[in-house]
C-alpha cells in the first residue's frame, strides 16, 4: 500500500452447508475463521435458505455475535431441518448431525426464541442434548430473559449464560 497510515486486514472464512439431496432440508451451516479458538453450536428452530455463500440476517447476526464473543467457529443447527415447511417434524438425520456438532462444540447455545410454538419438539431436543448439559448455554436478552433468538433486537448484544 502506498499510504503508510493504512492498515489492511484480510481473513478467510471456511463455509460449509449440508443439505438433503433434494435441497428441501438444511442440516448444518458452519463458518470457521480461527481454528485456534473455541467452537460454538447454535440451535434455533427453522433453517433458512442461507448456504455456504449466501447469508440471511440471522446468520450474519450469529456470526457477528460469535466473533465478538471470542469463538473461532460457529455451527448453526435447528430443531427442524425442513426449509419452508408447513408441517415440520424432527428427523433422524437432523438429530444425528446435531449430536455430532454438539459433541465437537465447546459451547452449545440454545437460542430458539421464546415462542410457544413447537414447545414439545424443543423439549425433545433439550432432552436429546442432556448429555451435553455442562456446555449448554442460552442467549439472555437485554431484559434478562433466556432462550432469546439472535434476530431479536433485544439480543443483538450477546449475553451467554449457562442453562
Amino acid at each position: 500500500m502506498a499510504n503508510q497510515n493504512l492498515n489492511e486486514k484480510s481473513d478467510t472464512i471456511v463455509s460449509t452447508a449440508v443439505f438433503s439431496k433434494d435441497g428441501k432440508n438444511r442440516y448444518l451451516l458452519r463458518k470457521t475463521w480461527d481454528t485456534s479458538k473455541k467452537k460454538l453450536s447454535v440451535i434455533m428452530t427453522f433453517p433458512s435458505t442461507a448456504d455456504s455463500l449466501l447469508l440471511d440476517q440471522t446468520t450474519m447476526l450469529v456470526i457477528n455475535g460469535a466473533v465478538k464473543s471470542g469463538f473461532g467457529e460457529v455451527s448453526i443447527l435447528n430443531v427442524f431441518s425442513a426449509i419452508n415447511s408447513t408441517n415440520p417434524r424432527i428427523d433422524k438425520v437432523n438429530c444425528s448431525v446435531m449430536i455430532d456438532e454438539c459433541e465437537k462444540a465447546d459451547v452449545v447455545l440454545v437460542a430458539y426464541g421464546r415462542s410457544t410454538s413447537y414447545t414439545d419438539d424443543k423439549q425433545k431436543v433439550l432432552e436429546m442434548l442432556e448429555k451435553y448439559k455442562d456446555k449448554l448455554y442460552t442467549l439472555i436478552d437485554s431484559k434478562g430473559l433466556p432462550y432469546s433468538h439472535p434476530f431479536s433486537p433485544l439480543a443483538h448484544e450477546w449475553n451467554i449464560q449457562k442453562i
